[in-house]
């Protein structure tokens, strides 16, 4: 018998190998959990949720939210492995962190923009001398001397500093309320 006409049997969902049995011919896993990276996401919801638990989660989304379902499902259970009291929220958690200290940083930056233009008058540029000027940039004299940077007097770094631009440290960053409804972890 030539080659070309024996079956190739199909290979098992990622779902069937790690629950170590044959893959049924319409396995509820198989579109969601592939053949080769399906074992290591179904491995941790298998871990973590139990195969109960994610067959009825899917099954309550409807059939054409289900694969991004099954895709969420993953990033949880891998989350949960690395993190099993927060998950997904911690990652959320650090980012939010970072969001906040970029802020804080950058109101820093903006004080020491302040200081720096503040202490030099910027002429006001007349329109009809150069029409090609962008009139939004501060000019500066070519002749006067600039302070180095340790000569400028800048503003305390964050948390010493008191200025209108500082956020109070207690203050909630724009996802929290969203995301959590004004908590904050510690």
């Amino acid at each position: 018998m030539p080659r070309s006409n024996i079956p190739r049997p199909q290979p098992r969902c990622g779902a069937c190998i790690v629950l170590h049995a044959q893959c049924p011919p319409r396995c509820f896993f198989a579109p969601y959990f592939s053949h080769e990276e399906g074992v290591i996401d179904f491995s941790a919801i298998h871990r973590v949720f139990g195969v109960s638990n994610a067959s009825f989660l899917l099954y309550q989304v409807p059939a054409r939210d289900r694969s991004e379902a099954a895709v969420l499902l993953t990033i949880e259970a891998l989350a949960r492995l690395q993190d099993p009291v927060y998950g997904c929220v911690s990652h959320i958690l650090t980012l939010q962190q970072q969001v906040s200290d970029l802020q804080t940083y950058r109101a820093y930056l903006q004080d020491s923009l302040f200081v720096y233009y503040s202490s030099y008058p910027q002429p006001v540029p007349q329109p009809d001398q150069n029409p090609s000027w962008n009139f939004d940039l501060p000019i500066i004299p070519e002749n006067v001397s600039h302070p180095s940077f340790q000569e400028a007097t800048l503003p305390l770094y964050p948390g010493k500093a008191s200025s209108s631009q500082m956020p109070p440290p207690d203050d909630i960053d724009e996802l929290g309320p969203i995301v959590f409804g004004n908590r904050r972890r510690h």
